[in-house]
């Protein structure tokens, strides 16, 4: 039997010497209150007693501090300053004394009357002492018989309450292991919880993995289907074509800006004194920054009425420029060539258009799915990551359980002097 109840058994020995009983986590609560209730009977049977002890001592004083109170302490034979001393410290004792001890203690009919009694005992033994060390020096000169005869009582009373306090101490230890024990069952099933709930997350998360493979399966089929039919291989020939336009297209550019370059000096500097409407200086600017842009069927004559602009003012020499004659005949020159540069234009758009023509194919169709594609496989791949972080969470708390379960059995059998197996 164990705290105090009869000679402990180490755990060893009851591993030894007895098979284990099962018990379920849910028993445990319901055991251990039956063995809390148990002990608790127990040791308010044996405080009884001890509440019996104190209270004949403290019957003891009252009836030491009665014959206290009646005998003179011989203070008639002494001086009358000491007389006066002497009586007040004995009234202070006799007072102190009495205050603590005149009520009889009550009766022990439950264990939380064993820790009130535990208590007052303590409260009366630290008032009494407190009570008597201001006038220690008059009970032992002049009243020495009773200081004797006091202490000892209080010395039975301590003793006797030091037995009190070992049993209070013992409930508060196995309450303390009860406890322990009823946090680690908390864990326990706290643990089951969170172990369930990520399980049921690893699941649902896998369902979504299989439903990301089942997507990606769709979508890798469609775009197959896609690109091996006759109208995307179609595309892509269309396709290659148009990008081998776009050689074509950088020629006619090159070539125009060559052309604008070299009249960029009196374009440039006419643009800073040109009187132009909006309109046509909004044309000039654009066609000074890109040439290739700017010219079309639409725009041609502004083109025209600026680069004329600006043919006057270099013969009037508001732009100035090294070779007058030079520069006009550059910029006639470019005038000149504005059909054959929107010829080539014109042309190229039409071979654009004829070839776009061509195109039967939805490519938006497939770059719709492709886009769909990688989506879903960063997306499978990230519910990937996920069961990992979760398997490697459940792990950690399983991780846990056993130890745990582990602690719960070992302090069972402390308290209960059986081995336990936790089911």
């Amino acid at each position: 039997m164990v705290f105090g109840w009869g000679k402990k058994r180490s755990t060893d020995s009851i591993e030894s010497t007895q098979l284990a009983k099962q018990v379920s986590l849910d028993k445990i609560e319901s055991i251990l209150q039956e063995k809390k209730n148990d002990i608790s009977n127990q040791i308010v049977e044996k405080s009884k007693s001890i509440r019996d002890k104190i209270e004949i001592n403290r019957k003891e004083i009252v009836h030491l501090f009665s014959q206290f109170e009646s005998d003179d302490l011989g203070s008639q034979d002494v001086d009358k300053h000491l007389r006066i001393i002497i009586e007040r410290g004995k009234s202070a004792v006799i007072s102190g004394v009495r205050k603590e001890t005149s009520k009889k203690l009550d009766e022990i009919k439950k264990y939380q009357d064993v820790i009130n009694l535990n208590s007052e005992v303590a409260q009366l033994l630290k008032r009494i002492g407190d009570t008597l060390g201001p006038n220690s020096r008059v009970m032992h000169v002049f009243a020495r018989k009773y200081a004797d005869k006091l202490k000892e009582i209080l010395a039975d009373i301590a003793k006797t309450k030091a037995d009190l306090q070992k049993l209070v101490n013992e409930y508060d230890k196995l309450d303390l292991s009860i406890s322990n024990i009823s946090e680690w069952s908390k864990k326990i099933i706290d643990s089951k919880k969170y172990i369930e709930l990520k399980n049921n997350a690893i699941l649902s998360t896998k369902e979504e993995i299989q439903n990301s493979i089942k997507a990606i399966q769709s979508l890798e089929e469609d775009i197959e289907d896609l690109k091996s039919s006759n109208s995307y291989i179609e595309f892509l020939n269309v396709k290659k074509e148009l990008e081998s336009l776009e050689a074509e297209k950088d020629k006619i550019r090159h070539e125009m800006d060559f052309q604008f370059s070299k009249i960029s000096r009196p374009l440039g500097k006419y643009s800073y004194v040109s009187s132009l409407e909006k309109p046509l200086k909004l044309v000039m600017e654009k066609m000074i920054e890109n040439p290739y842009d700017v010219i079309t069927d639409e725009t041609k004559n502004a083109v025209i009425e600026v680069l004329q602009a600006v043919i006057k003012s270099v013969v009037a020499g508001n732009v100035s420029v090294k070779d007058t004659n030079k520069s006009i005949e550059q910029i006639e020159e470019t005038i000149s060539r504005l059909d054959e540069f929107l010829k080539l234009k014109n042309d190229l758009s039409n071979k654009k258009n004829t070839l776009e023509q061509k195109i039967l194919f939805n490519n938006k169709d497939l770059e719709e799915k492709e886009k769909n594609l990688t989506r879903i496989k960063e997306r499978k791949a990230q519910f990937e990551l996920e069961i990992i972080n979760l398997e490697n969470q459940v792990n950690e708390s399983a991780k846990l359980i056993p130890q745990i379960v582990k602690n719960i059995e070992s302090k069972l059998s402390e308290i209960l002097g059986t081995k336990f197996t936790i089911t």
